[in-house]
């Protein structure tokens, strides 16, 4: 049976009531069942696009057996070695990065502060594209409610386990498999929205940030990262120096040539596209602004990668226009 939710859920396809029938909710307009598993309600509507919706509930179950008498940190690294089409040198670095997620949640919250975005003790916050759950930890500690929302139901298995080993109330967030740009929540259900890296792995960004825009309040807030199409770094989901200096319809080619590794599924965006973006979605307001960068955002990158972060605010400071040569564009409204 279906655990009682204090949240509004709706069809995401036509947004009409559901109703609960065993282990799935069910809409009577749309002829759909979208079912629980593991305990996580699945709203998808279309496959996460590295893998399909079975055999993404395939996987994620299998981690939910294998991780019942293991750690968070033991499972990331369980997921990498039976994932081999994951290069060893970027397994390494994901790992990394969903390990570092408790601190980057923190500098998310330290952001949001600078923004003058804080999270009070009655918001909803809603983490549209949570992944392992960094920031929906940060955010349970502070908010009424988290909810974590992401395509891929494997990780928000091994994001549960990161919330239980910290031991979190588990009235005081939910995770929800489902696709960004067909949320299933009532219209206005929060007043606090973040999304952390995702825009550049949706396949219609205009849409998402549409549904971003009606499923929260009036006088919410928004609050969004994503990599810089034209930043002189490299391609940090690749490690591949260039990608968004080429024609979009060399970039796949290219990055299978440098790594041997597909590249049709991200899609970076400019300080432009991205100004323009927001303004279609109905963010009118919203801002494009220069990173707002913390010591918890970049002190588990290398050496090297730390030196040229801290470089780039310098730089930046001084020349105002080389934000558009960043690593990231952060976008507010």
């Amino acid at each position: 049976m279906i655990a009682i939710s204090s949240i509004h859920y709706c069809c995401p396809r036509c947004k009409g009531d559901l109703t609960t029938q065993a282990s799935a909710y069910y809409c009577v307009a749309c002829d759909a069942a979208y079912p629980v598993i593991a305990g996580i309600p699945d709203f998808r509507v279309y496959d996460d696009p590295y893998i399909s919706i079975e055999a993404d509930r395939e996987k994620g179950l299998h981690l939910y057996e294998f991780g019942k008498d293991k750690t968070f940190a033991e499972l990331v690294t369980y997921y990498y070695s039976i994932t081999p089409e994951v290069p060893d040198d970027d397994a390494q670095r994901y790992t990394a990065h969903h390990l570092g997620g408790i601190v980057r949640g923190d500098g998310i919250l330290n952001r949001m502060r600078a923004y003058n975005i804080p999270i009070k003790e009655q918001d909803t916050v809603l983490d549209v594209g949570c992944g392992t759950s960094g920031f929906v930890a940060t955010a349970t500690a502070h908010a009424r409610m988290a909810i974590g929302v992401d395509i891929a139901f494997r990780w928000l298995i091994i994001g549960r386990k990161r919330l239980q080993e910290l031991g979190y109330d588990t009235s005081k967030y939910e995770l929800v498999c489902a696709c960004a740009d067909y949320l299933p929540f009532a219209d206005n259900i929060a007043n606090k929205v973040v999304m952390e890296s995702t825009l550049e792995h949706v396949r219609d960004a205009k849409s998402v940030l549409h549904e971003l825009r009606r499923v929260t309040e009036p006088s919410g807030r928004l609050m969004g990262r994503t990599v810089n199409r034209y930043s002189i770094a490299p391609e940090p989901h690749v490690g591949v120096w260039g990608v968004g200096f080429l024609p979009r319809q060399w970039m796949n080619g290219y990055v299978q040539r440098v790594k041997n590794i597909p590249y049709e599924h991200i899609h970076l965006h400019s300080y432009g596209e991205l100004q323009h973006l927001l303004s279609e979605g109905g963010w009118q307001s919203a801002e494009v602004r220069k990173p707002h960068l913390t010591l918890q955002d970049y002190e588990h990158h290398s050496s090297l990668r730390r030196q040229l972060f801290m470089l780039y605010q310098q730089a930046t400071a001084i020349v105002p226009p080389l934000m558009r040569l960043g690593p990231f564009l952060d976008f507010v409204s």
